[in-house]
């Protein structure tokens, strides 16, 4: 009797064992991305004019929970939307473009310079020259949601 008493209750605790390492059994819940469009603007100093570009910067944000890493993240992607610009000088038109994708520590406040490519619209591609975009991003910590941004244009600083 006492091994039938022993065999049952190692099934019974086998069972709860498993039980316990499946989890509660809810699924996870989906990643909510935060989507925001602001305006940016600024003059690009540089050779063989200065250019004044503006236009929108399309956000898109998706905080990022893994067990095995520290501390939330948040996935970022920030494109560049019917971004031109004149020449302070010639008054030719320029278009910008680009997009950049980033993974970074969810903060309240995240400061990000990001190179961008500008180029007279006839010339293409292959003239390009860098614009740095400058955004300040601010997140809910709670929720992770983006709850705000504003973004310039500028020359790129030089390492030195």
């Amino acid at each position: 009797m006492r091994s039938r008493r022993t065999k049952s209750a190692l099934v019974v605790l086998s069972c709860l064992a498993v039980a316990l390492l499946a989890g509660s059994g809810d699924a996870p819940a989906a990643a909510l991305a935060t989507s925001l469009t602001i305006p940016i603007a600024g003059t690009v100093d540089g050779s063989p004019e200065s250019v004044s570009l503006s236009g929108s910067l399309s956000i898109v944000t998706t905080l990022v929970i893994d067990p095995l890493l520290t501390s939330p993240k948040e996935r970022i992607a920030i494109k560049l939307v019917d971004v031109s610009g004149t020449g302070l000088t010639s008054g030719a038109q320029y278009v910008a473009v680009g997009e950049n994708k980033l993974l970074r520590p969810l903060a309240l406040s995240d400061q990000l310079d990001l190179m961008f490519p500008f180029y007279r619209a006839p010339d293409g591609q292959l003239s390009a020259r860098s614009a740095m975009a400058s955004i300040t991003l601010k997140f809910d910590l709670v929720t992770g949601s983006l709850t705000g941004a504003t973004a310039t244009f500028s020359s790129p600083k030089l390492a030195g």
